[in-house]
C-alpha cells in the first residue's frame, strides 16, 4: 500500500489549533516541525542528551508545518478532503490568529521503502521479564520456557511495544490478567495489547480502531501468533458515536479494557467504558502525559471508577482503575 504524506504549512501559533482539528478527525499521530521545538530543546534544563540529530538543528530556520500520513484507500481520501475543508475554514473562524500561508502539499510514499527505513531499529526485547516482543523479520535464538513470545509486524500502525505507553499497559496487564478474562482493546492499532492479553490467558479479546489499516494489521498480527477469529474480533468505527457498533462490541461483557491513546481521546471515549465493563471490571489507560493525570483521574472517578494504581515512565503515565 502507498501512503500520502500531507504537509500543512502554518505558524507556531497555528500548529496547536490544526493539531486539535486533526485529532477531532481521528488523526492522532502527526509530525510537527517548528523552530520553537529546537529552542525548547536547547533551553530545557531537565534533559541530559549526549548528542542530538542534525535534523533537529535544521529546525532553527524551518517553516512551521504539521505532517500526517494517510493510507491510499477510500478512508484516506475522505480524510484528505476533510483536512482541505477545515484548513479553508481556519481563517474565517480564527481571524485574530496568523496561520501563515496555510498551503497543503502532498507526497506519495511507498509502504515497503518506508518500513525498511525503521526496521533496523526494532529488535527483540522483554517486558516485565515475562513477554518477549520480537518483529517478524528478526531471528530470536534464546528460547525460554518461562517467557511468552509475541511476534509482531506493526506495519504503519502504532504499537511495537517499545514506546513507554505500550510497555506501561502491558506491565499492568501482566499484573492483573486472570485466566479466561475477556478484554476490549480500544484504539487497538497494531493489535499488540489484544494479542498480549490472549497470550497471557484471556479467553477472548476484541479490538476497535477508527483506522481501516489498523484493523487489517491487527488481524494479521494475531494470525502470526496463532490467534484467529474464534478468539479475536476486530471492529472499525467510532465507538463514541456509533450505537450499532457499541451493541456489536457488547455491553457489560468485558473484564478489562486496555486503551493506549492520548488523554483527550481517552476522556472523550470514557463514557463508553462503564457500558462495556462488568461490575468490578478494570480499565488500564495509558498514553497520558503527567500534566493531564489529574484530569483523567477525576473523569474516571466521576464515572464510578476506583483508582488502583498510577504508574509512570519518564513523562508518560498509566492509570489502572476498577468499576465499582
Amino acid at each position: 500500500m502507498n501512503w500520502t504524506e500531507v504537509t500543512i504549512y502554518t505558524t507556531t501559533n497555528g500548529i496547536e489549533i490544526i493539531n486539535g482539528a486533526l485529532i477531532n478527525l481521528g488523526i492522532n499521530d502527526a509530525v510537527i516541525e517548528d523552530a520553537s521545538v529546537f529552542e525548547d530543546f536547547l533551553h530545557n534544563d531537565t534533559l541530559n542528551w549526549d548528542y542530538y540529530d542534525e535534523d533537529l538543528a535544521n529546525m532553527k530556520s524551518c517553516e512551521s508545518c504539521i505532517k500526517v500520513y494517510l493510507a491510499d484507500n477510500n478512508q484516506g481520501k475522505h480524510l484528505f478532503k476533510e483536512i482541505e475543508k477545515f484548513v479553508e475554514s481556519l481563517k474565517e473562524e480564527y481571524k485574530d490568529i496568523d496561520f501563515g500561508r496555510l498551503d497543503i502539499e502532498t507526497q506519495i510514499l511507498n509502504d515497503e521503502d518506508w518500513a525498511n527505513n525503521w526496521k533496523q531499529y526494532f529488535k527483540p526485547f522483554t517486558v516485565s521479564d515475562k513477554i518477549i516482543i520480537k518483529p517478524t523479520w528478526e531471528e530470536f535464538n534464546e528460547p525460554d520456557e518461562d517467557k511468552i513470545i509475541l511476534e509482531i509486524d506493526p506495519g504503519m500502525s502504532f504499537g511495537t511495544g517499545q514506546h513507554h505507553t505500550t510497555r506501561l499497559c502491558i506491565e499492568q496487564m501482566i499484573k492483573y490478567m486472570e485466566k479466561d478474562m475477556e478484554v476490549l482493546d480500544m484504539g487497538c492499532g497494531s493489535g499488540i495489547l489484544s494479542i498480549a492479553s490472549l497470550l497471557l490467558g484471556a479467553k477472548k479479546a476484541a479490538g476497535i480502531d477508527i483506522d481501516e489499516n489498523a484493523v487489517k494489521t491487527a488481524k494479521e498480527n494475531a494470525a502470526l501468533n496463532n490467534i484467529f477469529e474464534d478468539r479475536f474480533s476486530v471492529y472499525c468505527g467510532d465507538v463514541t458515536e456509533d450505537e450499532d457498533l457499541q451493541r456489536k462490541i457488547g455491553f457489560n461483557r468485558y473484564d478489562m479494557i486496555a486503551v493506549n491513546i492520548i488523554a483527550q481521546i481517552i476522556m472523550g471515549m470514557s463514557p463508553t467504558f462503564p457500558k462495556f465493563l462488568k461490575k468490578g471490571g478494570l480499565i488500564i489507560a495509558s498514553g497520558v502525559i503527567k500534566k493531564y493525570v489529574d484530569d483523567v483521574v477525576k473523569d474516571f472517578e466521576l464515572l464510578g471508577f476506583r483508582i488502583l494504581e498510577i504508574n509512570d515512565s519518564e513523562e508518560w503515565v498509566s492509570i489502572t482503575a476498577e468499576l465499582r
